[in-house]
Order: C-alpha cells, then structure tokens, then sequence
C-alpha cells in the first residue's frame, strides 16, 4: 500500500512539474507576444509624443516587474526575468550587429574605421580605466579591488545608442557622425565583453589566467574574429552569388551565416563572435551586388523587421530585470542611489574626457570630428543590453562574493536607466541648441523646389482627373483640400526666391519702380548650394546605376564600381572622377607582359598545305593530345634514367652489371626525341625554327647528344676525378628537360590569361556603359535638383564632359576590342528583351488573364535565361560587315531589299582627323558604319546661320559601328545641321544618294515603302528624346518610351492641307515641316511635341509637307498589331479577314473619312440647315434645358438667365444655362430630350477643366454658337483646357457631342501621367 501510494505520489509530482513546465512555456510565448504587441503600440506613440520608443519600452518593463510582484497570476509571466544571460547575448546579439553592420554603407565605414577603431579600443580600455579609478575610490563602502573595479569599467563602457542614432537619421544630422556613433558602439560592444571576460576570469580561481595567457588570448580573439567573420562574409557572397532571385534562400542563407558565425567564433574557436559577427555584416553590405536585385529590399525589411522585433523584446526584458533583480532583490540602500547619481554624471564626464584627449587625432583622419560632434558623441554614450547582460553574468558567477555581485548590478541598471531616461530624451534638444538640426539654406531651397514640382503635377494630375467620366462629379474643393502639399521646412517665399536671384543685381529694391527685390546668394552660399546640388546629383546617379543592376543592364562587379566612384565623389564633393572610370578598364602592366611572354613561348603550328594527305596525317598526329603526353612520358623516362646515372656515378660499382642498359636506355629517349624533332620539321618546316619554344627543344636535344657522346667517350673512366665532375654536371644538366612538362601548359595558361584581360575589358566596357546612361537619366533631372541657373549648367556642363569623355574612351575601346563590345552589347540586348517578356507576364497575371500556375512557370523560364545570361562569355566574334545590313532597322530584313542595297554599297575608308560630312552641305548618300569612332557636332539652335561656326553653342555625341549617317540629309533634301569627323580610321558602307532615291522608287509597292520604313525609325528616333521632356514621361526609361512608339504610325499627308486629331490617338509628334493650329494659330515647327488640346492642324507650307508621328490607343494599337501579323497576306485579304489596314493605309483612309464629314458639315451650315431664330432658341432652351454659350458670364455658378442675343457680336464665353436648382462643383443634371436621357453640363465642369462624364448614355445635347469647327469634341478640348478661343463665326445650331471620344483621349493621357 505505502509502495503504491509513494508511487502515486511520485507520478503527481512529475505530472505537476509537467503542468508548471507547460504553463511557464505558454506564460513566455504570451509575455512574447504581448511585448511585440505594446511594442508596435508605443512605436506609435512616441512618435506622436517625440520621445524615443526605448525609453518607453524600458519604462513598461519596470512598471510591468512591479505590478507582477503584486499578483501571483502576473508574475507567472514576468518569470521570464530569469533569463540565462549568455542565452539572452546568444539570441538577441547576433540580429541586432548583424543588421545594424549590413545597413551601414561600406564605404563610409571603411574610410571611418580608423576613428571607430580609435575610439573602440584604446579609447574603451582608457575609459575602462578612469571608471575603475571612480569606482575604488568613489566606493568605499564596497571595498572593491582593481580586478573588481576593471570589470565594472568594462561594463560600464559598452554603449547602445540605438535610440541615439535613430533620432539622427530621422533629422538628417551628419551621416558621418552617426555612422562613427553606431561603428563606434558595435566594435565597443565587442571589445567590452573580450576585456570583462578576461578580468572576469581573473577573479575566478579556476579559470585564472597569467599575463602571457592575457595577452595570447587578447591577440586570438582580436585578430581571429576578424579573420574569420571575413571568410565567413566570402563564403557567404559565394553563395548568394549562385542563387538567382530566390528570396527565401537568399535570407535564410544570411540569418544562418549570422548565427554560425557568432556561435562558432564565441564557442568553437574561442574568438570574439561579435566582431566576426560586426565583419561578416560589414563584407555583406559591401557586396550587395551578390544578392539578387530582386530580393535585396525583401532581405533589408527582414532584418529591419527582425531588429525591431529584438530591441523591443530586449528593453521590455531589461525594464523587467532591472525591476526583477536589482530594485526588488537587490537590497538598494540609500547610499546606493547617490553613487548611482555620482556615478552618472561621471562617466559622462569620463567620455568627454577620452573624447578630448583623442580629439587631436580623430580631427585628421577620417571624416574629421568637430567640437559640436565631440559634445553629441558625449551626450550619446548611452547604455543599454549588453552592459546590463554582462551585469547579470556577474550576478550569476558563483565566483565572485555575493555582495560585489548585487552591487555590481544595481550600479549597472542605474546607468542603464539614467543614459536612457536623461540622455535619450535630451539629446534631440542638444542637437538644437547646437544647431545641428537645423536646416541648411541650400537643403531649404532644394525641398521648396521640390515642393513647386510636386504642387505642379497636382494641379496636372486634378485637371487630368476631371476628364474622367466617372469622376466629373467628386467633390473637388474636398479633393483640393485634402491633397494639398505643404513644405515640411516651411520655407519661406523670400528663401525659395533665393534660386533665381543670381540673375537679379545686389540691389534690395529695384531702380526704376522701386519694387523690393529678393536678395543674390552671398559667395559662401553659393558654394553650399553646389555642394549640395552635387550631392544630390550624386545620389541620383547611384540611383540610376541601381535601376540599371535592378534590370540587369549592369553586371554586379560593374555596379559596385560605380557607386564606389559616386562615394568617393561624395565624400570629396565634386563629380565622379573620369579617371576612375576609365581605370576599370586598364589590365595591369604584369599581366600585359605575361601575356606578351607566353605569346612568344607559346607553340602554335600553322596548317599544311591542303592538297598534301600525308602532311594532314602528319599534323593531326603532332598536335593531338596523346602525342604531347606521349612527349611528356619520355621526359619522365629521361629523368628516371638521370637519376641512375647520377647514382651510378657517385657510387661506383652500385650498378655495373646495369650500366650498359642505361646508356642504351638514355640512347633510346634520345631517339626519340629526335624522331620527335624530325615529325615537327616537316610538318612545320622552316616556320619550326620561329618559335622559342622549338628552339629550345633543339638546344636540349643538341646537349643530350654530347651528353651521350661524353657518356661513350669516357665510359669505364668514371671513377677518376676529373671525368667524374664533367659527367656528373651533364647529367644534372638534364634537369633543364624538365621544362619541356610546362609546354602542355603554356596554351592553357595564354587562354587563362586572355580571358582575365578580356573579362577585364568587359568589365571596364561595362562600367562605362553605365556610367554614360546614368549621366543622361540624371542630366534630365538636374533643373529639379537646384533652380539656380547658374549652378544647373554648370552641373549640366561637368555631366556633359564627363560622359562625352567615357563615350570616345568606349568607342576607341570598340575599335581596338570589337568582340569586347559586341558581347556587352548583346546581353545588353538579351536582357532588355527578357525584361521586356517578363513585365508583359507580370502584367498579364495583374489582368488576370494568366492565372498563378501559368505566370509562375512562364516567369520561371524567362528568369532561367536571365540566369544563364550570367555566365554569357566575355568574347562574341563581330559579324562580317555584309551582316550589318540586316541589322539596319529600315531594311527591314527584306533579303530582296537588303542585296539590293549591298550590290550599290561600295566599302569606303576614312583616316584620323577625316570630315565625312560637314555642316551646310547638301547629303551625297548614307553611310553605315562598320568599324570606328566618329565625333558629331551640331548647333543647340539649329535656326542659326550655318556659316556662323564659331559663336554657335555646339552639341558633341560620339557614334560607332552600327549606326547611320544621313539619314535625315536624305529624306529632307535640305542641307546637313551637323558636322563629323573620324576620331580613328573609319570603315563604312556608302549608298549614294541617286542608289537611295532609286531604291525609293523601286520599292515604293512594297508595303510600307522603303521611303516609309526610313523616315518611320527616323521619327521613332526623334520622338523618343521629344517624349522623354514631356513631363508625362518623366519617369519612364528610355526603352520603355521606345516600346511606347512601337505601334506609331506616320501621316500619310499627302494631297492633304489639315490634320484632325481623333481620341485614338494617344501622343502626336510633330517630325518635320512646321504646322499651324487652325483655332489658337500657334504655329509648331519640328520636332515638336504637339498638345493634346489641339484638334486640327493646318499644313503652313505647300512646298514641305510637315511629317507627323502618331502614337494610337489600346483599340487602335490592336488593329495594328492584327495587320501586323498577316504581314504575308496580301492587303485586300488582311482587311476583309480582320477589318483592319495597315498603318500608312488606315491614317489614309481615316483622314479621307474625316475630310468628307468635314466638308459636308461645312457646306450644310453654309445652307443654313442649322439655324435658328431666338425664339426658337429660347423655346428649345426651355423645353430642353439644354446648355448655351453666355459670352459675358464667365464664373462657374449656375442660372436661369436666357439667351443673350448679342452673344453673337461677342467672343465665346464659358457654358451657361437654366436648371432647376443652383449646384457647385463638376455636378450633373439629367433631363429629357427627345425620348432620349441626355447629360447637361454645369458650369462649372465647361470652366475648371477638362471634366466631361456619361452617366449611362453617349450623347448629349447642347446649344452652341455656330463656329467654324471639324467637331464637337474640338470645342470641348478648347473650353476644358482653358486655350484661348478662336474668333467665332456666329450662328446658332445643336451639336451632338461623343462624349465617349471625349472621355478616351483624356482617359489615355490620365495613364500615362
């Protein structure tokens, strides 16, 4: 019975500690959760109450560890206090280094490691130090020892300045500074525990340790963890190298190198785990480039997210144990609290003091330290995790005495809870009492212009809004109000003024009227502005050279050059070097002579004669792969034999009775390296004795055969001293035999080579690339960058030689390594068609057309050719010129187009310094070029005098193989704008003008015309640079504006005197010619982007028919492509299978269509069919409630005033009618007309803008004053866009208006705004 009930009673308690288990787990995975939880709620808060969320989550913690003390069912869950201090540094501080390391840019921690280094090591000990004195004498009653008091000053010199270096980046303070703060703290941290750990050893009677020990070990840890987080970092780069946008791997691989860094270096290897682990984030961060463009910013939220996660769990944890441990169970005395307070402020001074002493030398490395960064750097000294974790190792070391360890611990949570309530609220007010956070005058004026171009394309995006016919309707006024943009420096008018005052006089008041004027930037100003428009311009091409990697137009060695060179351009204020640029294409001196030598060494058999069969035999056989190792095998023979010959020599008569047969032996390799000779000759023949290699061959077998003659000679006289030394050199001698192993090697080692110069041409060819596309996507940006105008040419001008450099530097790299350039170019090319591909699934998968299955596996199969796109080789051999002609985009690859042109085409050669075309003459003939560099200049105002060369401001662009000249020269007739000259030799194609003119009539049935095919890639061409000013277009990349343009077509205007834009076109560029528009008489000369509020243009010259360019919509675009792909299908045929034209015809036909109707509705208002008498007007008017033209009322409030009757002697006012109730706004108002439901205008939607809508019907009535006008939606277009109106002709009549021909144009502009 007793058996059974102890059994019984043993099973209960298990059964119990089992529940106490389950419930303390649970209670912790609450406690975690409800952390992450208030976290994320004071996260908020703080940022509403400006105070750092830290110090909130510090504050939860204690008041929390107080409140359980006052319940059991909440302390459950503050057990978590009870935390294993090495289980809290091993979880948490790997994710808080680690991230903290890989946000930081390499590059400035790299030039400011010497100061963080400083700082971190001799400047901890030295704090360490002063600490110690403090507390030993300061203490007494502790009666703490130098041991004791070294360890606390260890302690106590670990800084956590999370929140510190947080409020920094949010203020925008010196980045510099705040990187010294957090490199300073992460290496800090390190050392901090290396050195407590040591003299917590010292203290310990088992783990003593001497001074020999102390400094091995100093010197292990400081130089192993280094060492090894670095090759932990390449191992890692390796391979995320290999692994092409997988973001779960990618992460995973840098959460697990993280955590096996830290664990191996702190356990296995005894190394400081942080400082391998502050490395390996470091060397991450620096290379980049090796993960995935994809899944890099995935990677950066994950840590983001993860050390959000950790500091607000490990400041809660804190609060706790400092409730926990130190207020509760620590005994605190009232002498306690003043050393507490005693001890603050004098580790603040301690700071100072390390600070200042090293001020002398942090001021000349670096990034340099000033006073006022020397005071922050104090002030953010603040302590946090580590000090307190290392604390609570020492409250749990059974070692150390009991009372030193619940001292130790209070002081340490002090300090804790001090630097954070004091100094991490107070340090946002340090900074502005020192006006560190201040903003400066250029970074005012950049944000206030920032702020113009953002409240510019407001107004754009509202009046584009207003076109929507679901939209007409909104509350504007609200929709104003609520998206009204205001400056966040709240700069003022006079400050922003301060952009254009350059080209204002120092004067305050203007002379003649008095008026007061903004007053010019001083000198010092000036030079703050550039400085900062630099930086800015700077970091836009880091940016761009981003964008480019992001796409994969730059390899990751080629992007981590450039923003190597914008960096350095950072830090020195001034624009990327050129010099730099073009070094990433010089190969090194010693691999140029290297390669110099093996050429000279290197064997390379020419071809026999190919009539010869025995010599084909005889060469196959020479150059095989077994004949070299067969050559190879008798030279280890040989050597095998020289050794028994040497051992024969020296030991006599060890080998007499097998003399004879190593002589016959060396006799026999001898043969055959003469048989080997005799092959090689007459294959080669004389060209045999050219190569340094075989000349070589032939002094070693000369030397073996007097070695055998000797060997004959003297044989059986060896063992007399003289012979003996003559034998024993020559056999030695052999040794050089050895060298002929390397000759298998020397083609492999010559390949090697070539293949590093050709990877480091590409590689350079690459950057160069780059950096030329990243100069033209910022130059298009630098009027946005700084409004002064002085300064943006000046920036435009440094950008501008700077890319014209890299451009010629290329070019000539072109000619001298076309297979270089032509495997750049084709990637290039590869991967700008894949992107193109994968955004289409992308976008297909958005419209829903391909579901998750079908996108994924097309996305994955585009992606694996990106990848393989990767390992694409360095060389691609340059097509034969006749290829080119298949490239040239206007043949078309029309094999009967392309051998007509290549029968005209005579090959011409050009030298240095050659004018192949010069400004003002009439074109001769195309050229296109097959090989060199040419330098285009062109006048910025093409209107100026041609004979006028030198005061015409020029436009410079270097062109290379591929490209065509004079094109335009050709189609135009008219004389050359620009000038070009060969910047090497030059090889070109030249048709000449009379071949073209005649291909142009010869295939003028071809459909479209050969003439039609040239001036097509022409206008492409030009709209592209058009389209790209607009500001529709502004962010958009150059080839995404080309594949815009893709389906445009070109006005056949021929026979025609006017153009009439239609809501199917999108974009209308004006090539060539000069048009005028019919209603506001602008007039528009080429190239020319032509408003979309114009509606016909009118033809100014009978001479020159202008050339138009239009970019059709959605619809439009699909009948295009339908023709397009029964491009083989005669025309009759295409039309009646698929109702649709080809370009050239269907702009014919429609204009055709469009001048009929036009010319109808002319001639029946000249009958008079339309009008109408007043009283007709005013019955109509009231019976309809239909809209008329008010032309003295121009405000937007709604009446019911009638008809004016002299309207007809006045200028078109804005829409005005009767209503039943006065509206605000874009309201509408339904009526009934005819049996059918019509839409009337309020008047406030005809004079705000664009703001037509269809609510359930496509047609409306309104009473207009009869105009000369094509359509309704031409009148529409001019009211909405508020243009000036055109001089009516006066008569009343009814126009029926499309308003869903209205509504697309608009609609289509909308997207692409």
């Amino acid at each position: 019975m007793s058996s059974t009930g102890s059994n019984n009673s043993g099973h209960t308690h298990e059964e119990g500690r089992d529940d106490f288990a389950h419930n303390l787990s649970v209670a912790t995975v609450f406690f975690i959760f409800c952390s992450c939880g208030i976290g994320a709620f004071l996260l908020q808060l703080g940022k509403r109450i400006h105070l750092p969320y830290t110090v909130l989550l510090l504050v939860i913690g204690i008041v929390f560890g107080f409140i359980s003390k006052l319940s059991e069912a909440l302390h459950q869950y503050a057990v978590i206090s009870e935390v294993d201090p090495h289980l809290l540094l091993h979880i948490f501080l790997p994710i808080l280094i680690f991230e903290s390391a890989f946000v930081m840019e390499a590059h400035t921690f790299i030039k400011s490691f010497s100061q963080v280094l400083l700082l971190a090591v001799p400047g901890l000990v030295f704090a360490s130090f002063l600490t110690c004195l403090m507390a030993v004498y300061l203490f007494r009653d502790y009666n703490w020892g130098w041991n004791v008091g070294m360890m606390f000053g260890c302690i106590l010199s670990a800084t956590d300045p999370v929140a510190v270096v947080s409020l920094l980046r949010e203020l925008g303070t010196s980045k510099q500074l705040a990187m010294l703060i957090e490199g300073e703290s992460l290496l800090n941290d390190g050392a901090a525990i290396v050195l407590f750990t040591v003299f917590q050893k010292i203290l310990s009677p088992k783990d003593y340790m001497g001074g020999g020990e102390i400094v091995l070990h100093l010197l292990k840890v400081s130089i192993g963890g280094p060492v090894f987080g670095y090759v932990m970092a390449r191992l890692t780069l390796l391979w995320l190298s290999r692994i092409f946008n997988d973001a779960l791997v990618e992460i995973t691989i840098t959460l697990a190198s993280t955590y096996i860094t830290y664990y191996i270096g702190d356990v296995f290897l005894g190394v400081s785990g942080v400082i391998a682990v502050v490395v390996l984030g470091v060397v991450v961060s620096g290379g980049k480039a090796n993960i995935s463009p994809e899944v890099e910013v995935f990677l950066h939220r994950f840590w983001e997210v993860l050390a959000y996660l950790a500091n607000t769990l490990i400041f809660i944890l804190v609060g706790l144990v400092i409730q926990e441990k130190a207020i509760h169970d620590g005994e605190i005395e009232e002498m306690d609290a003043f050393y507490g307070v005693v001890l603050y402020f004098g580790v603040n001074v301690i700071r100072f003091m390390v600070l200042g002493l090293l001020m002398p030398i942090l001021r000349h490395i670096g990034y340099g330290l000033s006073v006022k960064e020397m005071v922050v750097m104090t002030w953010s000294g603040v302590r946090g995790a580590v000090g307190l974790a290392m604390g609570l190792l020492v409250l749990q070391d059974p070692n150390i005495h009991p009372h030193v360890k619940s001292k130790v611990l209070i002081q340490v949570s002090g300090i804790v809870v001090l630097t954070l309530l004091i100094n991490g609220t107070t340090i946002k007010l340090l900074l502005k009492l020192l006006g560190m956070s201040d903003v400066s005058q250029p970074k005012r004026m950049a944000m206030a212009s920032a702020v113009r171009h953002l409240k510019d394309r407001r107004e754009k995006s509202l009046n584009i809004l207003k076109t929507s016919r679901f939209l007409a309707d909104a509350d504007w006024e609200f929709v104003e109000k609520a998206s009204e943009i205001d400056d966040p420096y709240e700069t003022t008018d006079r400050e922003a003024d301060l952009s254009g005052a350059s080209d204002i006089r120092v004067a305050s008041t203007c002379p003649e009227c008095k008026t007061s004027l903004p007053p010019n930037p001083t000198p010092k100003e000036l030079k703050e502005m550039k400085r900062e428009a630099t930086l800015r311009m700077l970091k836009a091409e880091k940016m761009s050279y981003r964008r480019q990697f992001l796409n994969g137009m730059l390899s990751r060695e080629a992007v981590r050059k450039l923003k190597e060179c914008a960096e350095v351009a950072q830090d020195k204020d001034r624009f990327i070097d050129v010099a730099d640029i073009k070094g990433s294409w010089r190969v090194p001196n010693w691999i140029i002579k290297m390669k110099r030598l093996l050429k000279i060494w290197t064997y390379r058999p020419e071809q026999p004669v190919k009539d010869n069969r025995i010599l084909q035999v005889l060469h196959e056989i020479t150059v095989s792969v077994f004949f070299t190792m067969a050559v190879c095998i008798v030279v280890l023979l040989d050597m095998g034999l020289m050794v028994l010959e040497v051992y024969e020599v020296f030991w006599d008569g060890g080998l007499q009775e097998h003399k004879m047969k190593i002589t016959i032996g060396s006799v026999f390799i001898m043969a055959l390296y003469i048989t080997e000779f005799i092959l090689k000759v007459i294959d080669q023949r004389l060209s045999y004795f050219s190569s340094r290699w075989n000349q070589f061959c032939v002094f070693i077998i000369v030397e073996g055969v007097v070695d055998l003659i000797l060997h004959v000679a003297f044989y059986g006289t060896h063992s007399q001293e003289p012979f003996k030394t003559i034998l024993y050199s020559f056999c030695l001698f052999r040794t050089i035999r050895l060298a002929r192993l390397i000759e298998p090697v020397l083609p492999l080692l010559l390949v090697y080579i070539k293949h590093v110069v050709h990877k480091r041409l590409n590689f350079g060819y690459d950057v160069g690339r780059g950096y030329v596309t990243g100069e033209e996507e910022v130059s298009k940006l630098i009027n946005h960058i700084i409004d002064n105008s002085e300064i943006a040419k000046q920036l435009m001008d440094g950008s501008r030689i700077g890319q014209l450099e890299v451009i010629k530097t290329l070019g000539l790299l072109q000619k001298q390594h076309p297979d270089v350039a032509m495997s750049v170019k084709s990637r290039q090319a590869v991967r700008s068609v894949l992107n193109t591909l994968r955004d289409s699934i992308r976008g297909l998968h958005e419209d829903g057309i391909l579901d998750d299955t079908e996108s994924t596996e097309l996305e994955t199969m585009v992606e694996m050719k990106m990848k393989r796109l990767l390992t694409a080789p360095p060389l691609m051999t340059p097509p034969p010129p006749e290829r080119l002609l298949k490239n040239v985009a206007w043949l078309q690859g029309d094999e009967t187009l392309i051998k007509y042109i290549r029968e005209r085409a005579v090959m011409v050669n050009f030298s240095y310094g050659d004018v192949i075309m010069r400004r003002g003459d009439f074109t001769e003939g195309i050229y296109i070029l097959v090989c060199g560099l040419v330098r285009m200049e062109s006048p910025q105002n093409l209107t100026s005098d041609v004979t006028d060369k030198g005061s015409a401001v020029m436009n410079v662009d270097y062109l290379s193989a591929g490209n065509v000249l004079g094109e335009i020269g050709l189609l135009t007739r008219h004389e050359r704008h620009v000038t070009i000259w060969c910047e090497t030799t030059v090889q070109a194609f030249f048709v000449s003008k009379a071949d073209m003119l005649e291909a142009f009539v010869e295939f003028q049935d071809k459909e479209p015309s050969l003439e039609y095919c040239l001036w097509r890639v022409c206008a492409i061409r030009i709209a592209t640079g058009v389209l790209l000013e607009q500001p529709a277009y502004y962010g958009l990349s150059k080839d995404k504006v080309q594949m815009h343009l893709e389906p445009s077509y070109l006005v056949n205007t021929a026979g025609l005197d006017t153009f009439t834009v239609d809501s199917s076109m999108v974009d209308i560029i004006l090539i060539y010619g000069t048009v005028k528009d019919v209603y506001t008489k602008e007039i528009y000369v080429g190239p020319y982007y032509i408003p979309w509020t114009a509606t016909e243009l009118e033809f100014v010259s009978d001479d020159i028919k202008p050339v138009i360019l239009v970019v059709p919509g959605d619809e439009a675009s699909k009948n295009i492509n339908t023709a397009k792909d029964h491009s083989n299908v005669p025309q009759k045929q295409t039309k009646a299978a698929n109702s649709g034209l080809c370009l050239l015809h269907a702009s014919k036909l429609k204009l055709e269509e469009r001048n009929k109707k036009n010319d109808s509705k002319t001639q029946e208002e000249e009958e008079g069919a339309f009008t109408a008498t007043q009283q007709e007007a005013d019955a109509i008017a009231k019976q309809n409630e239909s809209w008329t033209i008010d032309p003295e009322n121009t405000s937007s409030s709604a009446s019911k005033d009638k008809k004016d009757t002299d309207s007809n002697d006045k200028p078109m006012g804005c829409l005005h009618g009767t209503s039943e109730s006065e509206h605000s706004g874009g309201s509408l108002r339904r009526t009934k007309h005819i049996d059918k439901e019509s839409v009337s205008l309020s008047p406030s939607v005809a004079c705000m803008g664009p703001s037509v809508a269809c609510m359930g019907t496509t047609e409306a009535k309104i009473c207009l004053p009869s105009v000369d006008t094509p359509s309704a939606t031409s009148v529409l277009d001019r009211l909405e866009s508020k243009q000036p109106p055109r001089p009516p002709i006066l008569r009343n009549r009814t126009l029926s208006v499309d308003y869903n021909s209205v509504g697309q144009r608009a609609d289509r502009f909308n997207y692409l705004q």
